[in-house]
């Protein structure tokens, strides 16, 4: 390049200066983030599979716990359970 060349760059550079766009750190960080996410590897069908089984896997388990403990800690009178229907009285025994 030519000495007119560099005087020119020289000026163009000093003039855009006050129009560079310089991010705060709250945006870089945000930049930093979606660029980690595009590079991260995507979950396999099986992974995606596995993320929605096993919470649902573990409320039946809390539920079969639940129903479990309940049923053993029922009460049944001796003799059976009592009914009244329509006035009688019935007694359904083990």
């Amino acid at each position: 390049m030519t000495e007119p060349d560099d005087d020119f760059f020289a000026r163009l550079r000093q003039d855009a200066a006050p129009l560079r766009y310089r991010p705060d750190e709250a945006t870089l960080a945000r930049i930093r983030a979606r660029i980690q996410e595009r590079i991260a590897p995507q979950p396999t069908v099986a992974e995606l599979l596995a993320s929605w089984f096993r919470p649902l896997a573990t409320a039946v388990a809390i539920v079969a716990v639940i129903a479990g403990v309940g049923l053993a800690t029922i009460d049944l009178p001796e003799g059976g359970v009592e009914i009244v229907v329509g006035g009688e009285s019935y007694v359904v025994g083990d």
